[in-house]
């Protein structure tokens, strides 16, 4: 009985906030439920619409507050200054909000999405129950001009079709945010997300038609009860009808204040930070290496990504970078990994290759606060990455590679999955080097590094053919052809000053030298910490068990849907089964 307490704890412990904002849904709607149903003010458009009209008001209410509290995760700047202030006073319950900001910006679009159908469907009733029941002694409150009249003709008002476009908008943006539809057609996400502006225009003027109406009471009239009503209508003078108000506008005051001053601030802020490319580079597993000149007054802190928009690919399109090198005040450049995968990354690569850096019109957004800065502030940190995931990670080893001996992060045990043998050299001098400094410090123990190379079918003794290409002007050129070539990978040494075509019909002369591509070998310290196949995570799991008994530790995750999911649940079933606590934070670019 009492474990099966404890876990109910828990379970209560981890679904707070969504038992919470369910409850809160559900208080809202029974409130404004019971408000329309016993109201005298609304006896007659109760006695025609039904009980349509208490749900069509109940469900409203709660998209009023689904709609000013959906934006709030968006406020980039509103979070930037709320890490300044909370950074020292409580910087864990910030980073808390940054982790969950995504889940709930997701969780309130679902309560959205919900109820905008049960309310439209509503809505649907009420207009035939305006048809059906149309009251002859009593046409102010009618909204047909008689009886029966075609309930088709009565969606044609304002009401009506800025209700059907904001329904539409809803269901294009909810269809179009499915992980399934995402993955492969992202652009009809990112473009049906950019609604969200009409969507707000037609929620300030859906209510004001005034299609419902409530009864002008006099002071005499709030002392009848209920059921004295029916005979006061019989006795009194015809009953004086008004449009309901409407208090949309109230909700979403706030919340549209905040957020477009955000975005207008974003928008200047974004024009005056144009950057320059200084060079590109082409790391394994088709992934860029891009340096930067940061613009003035460009402080980043470790963890920290930037939105990047290039001119040249797309006029409106944004995308989130983490910054794996931080600028100080000796090099004012920072670097971006970017993997190729997507049209907007393909076609970045493209332009890359064929123009010129000065040609290209890059701009960048932020630095914006993450919940990866948590690991430079811990004591026990518990890093696990996936491929390009690597990248909130890389800053905090540069760091301890320049500060050996500083306090934080006290430990650090990193787990990095990668597919083929190859991507390890993203990270095998910068992690050699960071290992050797630490042996020199006296601080060996400080990190904890494992390697994992999934693609057991790789050929350690693949061959690498190194060409090097000569034009008619003597410039040089790089290109990588290995005998086995996955995943289509583009192994072109970025040269953006030669165009790939200016290799056509040019009399050439190609030097080839053969080489083995081997990290044991070139970084020992490295190579010896490469395991073949995927972690034993219940292995992983029991070894931190056992070496942090009692403690609460933060575990970091970038990865796949399926990596984040796996770690989330062995991190619930370890703080359940043990007296170790695991926190698990993942990067979403919230």
């Amino acid at each position: 009985m009492t474990r099966f307490m404890s876990i109910g704890c828990v379970f209560l412990k981890q679904r707070f906030f969504l038992i919470s904002w369910i409850s809160l849904v559900i208080y809202l709607f029974y409130t404004s439920f019971i408000y329309y149903s016993n109201g005298r003010q609304f006896y007659y458009l109760r006695r025609m619409l039904g009980s349509g009209l208490c749900v069509s008001r109940g469900t409203a209410t709660v998209l009023n507050v689904c709609c000013a509290l959906v934006l709030l995760p968006l406020c980039k700047k509103l979070n930037q200054i709320l890490y300044r202030i909370m950074s020292k006073l409580c910087p864990g319950l910030f980073f808390f909000w940054l982790e969950r900001a995504k889940s709930f910006h997701m969780t309130v679009a679902c309560t959205l999405l919900i109820f905008g159908v049960i309310h439209s469907i509503s809505h649907f009733v009420n207009l035939w129950n305006f048809s059906r029941s149309y009251d002859e002694e009593m046409i102010e409150i009618n909204l047909a001009r008689y009886k029966n009249e075609s309930p088709l003709n009565l969606l044609m008002s304002v009401a009506g079709v800025s209700g059907v476009s904001m329904l539409l908008i809803i269901l294009c943006m909810g269809i179009t945010s499915m992980r399934v539809v995402r993955r492969r057609v992202y652009n009809a996400f990112w473009y049906t997300h950019h609604l969200y502006l009409p969507f707000m225009v037609l929620l300030m003027i859906h209510p004001m038609s005034g299609v419902l109406k409530e009864e002008i009471l006099d002071d005499d009239m709030n002392s009848i009860n209920t059921s004295q009503l029916i005979y006061y209508a019989e006795e009194a003078a015809v009953p004086k009808f008004s449009a309901i108000k409407s208090k949309t506008w109230l909700w979403m005051a706030l919340p549209l204040s905040c957020y477009f001053v955000d975005l207008l601030w974003r928008i200047f802020v974004r024009n005056l930070s144009k950057v320059t490319i200084v060079r590109v580079s082409h790391m394994a597993g088709r992934t860029l290496s891009i340096v930067l000149t940061s613009p003035e007054k460009f402080s980043c802190r470790m963890g920290q990504y930037v939105l990047v928009q290039c001119l040249d690919v797309s006029m409106i399109e944004w995308h989130p970078f983490t910054v794996v090198k931080i600028p100080t005040s000796d090099q004012q450049e920072f670097e971006l990994w970017v993997k190729v995968k997507g049209d907007w990354t393909e076609a970045l690569e493209k332009i890359l290759s064929e123009r010129e850096h000065d040609q290209i019109s890059v701009l960048i957004d932020g630095p914006f606060s993450s919940p990866m800065e948590g690991t430079s502030k811990c004591d026990i940190a518990i890093c696990v990455a996936a491929g390009v995931g690597i990248t909130p990670f890389v800053a905090m080893l540069k760091d301890m590679c320049r500060n050996p001996r500083s306090r934080y992060p006290g430990r650090v045990h990193l787990i990095w999955i990668v597919r083929n043998e190859r991507e390890v050299y993203w990270l095998a001098e910068l992690a050699n080097k960071c290992i050797s400094e630490l042996r020199y410090a006296n601080r060996p123990d400080r990190l904890h590094l494992e390697l994992y190379v999934t693609n057991s079918n790789e050929n350690k003794n693949t061959q690498t053919t190194h060409t090097i290409i000569v034009n008619d002007k003597g410039n040089l050129t790089h290109v990588l052809q290995r005998d086995k070539i996955s995943d289509n990978e583009k192994t072109i040494l970025l040269t953006p000053k030669v165009k790939r075509n200016s290799f056509i019909d040019i009399d050439v002369k190609i030097y080839k030298d053969t080489f083995r591509c081997d990290v044991i070998k070139d970084y020992p310290l490295v190579g010896c910490r490469i395991r073949r196949g995927r972690p034993h995570w219940d292995r992983v799991f029991g070894y931190w068990v056992h070496l942090y008994p009692g403690h609460h530790i933060n575990l970091y995750c970038c990865g796949p849907k399926k990596l984040v999911k796996l770690l989330r649940n062995k991190c619930k079933y370890t703080s359940m089964n043990t007296k170790t606590k695991l926190s698990f934070i993942h990067e979403a670019f919230s």
